[in-house]
Order: C-alpha cells, then structure tokens, then sequence
C-alpha cells in the first residue's frame, strides 16, 4: 500500500473523507477571498525573479521555471494575505522578511527563488511556509511573539512561556514524494514501532515531536495547499499518540476530546 492508503487504515474512512472535503473547502473558499490569486501572485513572481536575476551574478536569466504543479488557489491566496496584512516583507528580488513573528536566529531572510540552470525556479515550499505561519496570526489568534519560524525539526513552532505547545510543518503538496501524507504515515509507524525504516528527518521530527509531548500537549498541524491537519500529540508509554481533530477552523492550542482512531492503530 502507499503512504494514503496507510493512513488511510489507521485514521478510518470519516477522517479520509472529512480531509478530501475540506481540501474543496480550502480551494473554494481561497476562490473568494482573494479572487484571481494565483494570477496575481504569478505576476508578482515574474518580477521579483527579474530582480532575484538581476543581484545575482550567477544567473544568466529571469526565466521563471514552470512547475508540473503551478501555483494553487489556497497557497496563492495565502500568501497574498500575508502580504496585504504586512505580516511579510518582500523586496523587488524576492527576499522575504517576516514583520510579525520570530524568524531563526540564524537569519531573518529568505529567498522564494533559487537558480535553476540559467534561470529561476520558485522555493515553493517557503511560500507555503511563510503562508501557514502568517495564518496562525491572522486567523487563529496566536501571538506574532510566540511564533518561531524553521524552530528545530519543524517550519514553525508556537511557544508559550517558552513551553512548545503547536509544531507545524508545511509541504509543497500533500501525496508524493516529500507529500504530507508521507511524513503523516511515517509519524503514524514510529508510534507502533520505533523502529520500522522511515526517512531520516521523519525520523528526527518524531523524536522532536515526542520531545515537546513528554512536556506537556502539543498540537501538530500538518499544511499544505488544500490540507490543514490538526493532531493533538501525547505520549503513553514512551510511544507517541497522534490524536486527529474533525472539527475545521478554530485552531485552539488545549486538548480536544478524543477521536475514536489513534495512531495506535496497527498498519
């Protein structure tokens, strides 16, 4: 079986269900917040990888790289918000400075492009990134100050008194290779048996992940264009639980109610 079909048998048929229908959700409602996004956003890539071009003394063109994926409704619209709300700050070649919340200490800059032979490709995953921390502040309440960007394993990690209580991690796409529901299904076998072969910084986030828990609970919410997978994290028995959440838009950080599948469910 692949990675969905592996989650799939753990999670159960509602959860499967409920995640396809609120991805048509996230696209549709994408649609109306900020119609014609991924134009706009495309147009605005265009330019920046002019100036991305034009300071980097290694590439030869602006040509922008097409993705087999293109942009999509729910990342562009994401990003875009960000972006009206000031919560990012992106220069004429593409660097991006977050104005809200905690970048790593290492740097405050990232770039949404990279060189792709002669010309430019898109660091799509920092546009999603960026995107999903922003949207933690903007739709679900959670301070900019208690927001820490590429924190350890994961993209973001939201502190409060210095406590860990939300890991987040954000992929280009949610099935595939890097997919979400790879790392998902990876998750989900390290916590019946911490032992069974995963990739290596699947791996490293469980230990990460069963870290945080061992503290106290954390939320682990899983994005990607079309997904926003919420988990409450424990540990029992020194195995770590993954707990899914049905309940779409509010994005507390205390516990839900139980599911009635866990991540203790045999594959």
């Amino acid at each position: 079986m692949g990675a969905g079909d592996d989650v799939r048998a753990v999670l159960g048929d509602a959860w499967w269900e409920g995640m396809l229908k609120r991805s048509r959700e996230l696209a549709r409602v994408a649609a109306a917040r900020c119609p014609g996004a991924v134009e706009r956003l495309g147009a605005l890539l265009q330019a920046w990888a002019v100036g991305f071009a034009a300071v980097r003394p290694d590439v030869l063109s602006p040509s922008l790289a097409v993705s087999r994926r293109g942009l999509q409704a729910d990342e562009a619209a994401g990003f875009l918000a960000a972006l009206d709300a000031r919560v990012l700050h992106v220069d004429s070649a593409g660097f991006v400075v977050p104005q809200a919340f905690r970048p790593k200490t290492s740097g405050g800059r990232y770039a949404l492009f990279s060189r792709n032979g002669s010309g430019v490709a898109v660091n799509l995953e920092y546009l999603i990134q960026m995107a999903a921390a922003a949207e933690l502040l903007m739709d679900h309440g959670v301070a900019g100050a208690d927001i820490r960007f590429e924190q350890g394993e994961f993209d973001a990690v939201v502190e409060e008194s210095g406590v860990p209580v939300l890991a987040m991690e954000a992929k280009a796409r949610i099935e595939g290779a890097d997919g979400l529901l790879e790392l998902l299904d990876a998750l989900l076998r390290l916590g019946v048996d911490p032992q069974v072969a995963v990739k290596d910084n699947h791996r490293r986030k469980h230990a990460a992940l069963l870290e945080m828990a061992a503290r106290g609970p954390v939320v682990l919410w899983l994005v990607a264009d079309g997904a926003r997978w919420v988990f409450d994290v424990s540990v029992a028995a020194g195995a770590l639980w993954l707990t899914p959440r049905t309940a779409a838009g509010a994005l507390p950080m205390a516990p839900a109610p139980p599911f009635p599948h866990s991540s203790r469910t045999t594959i």
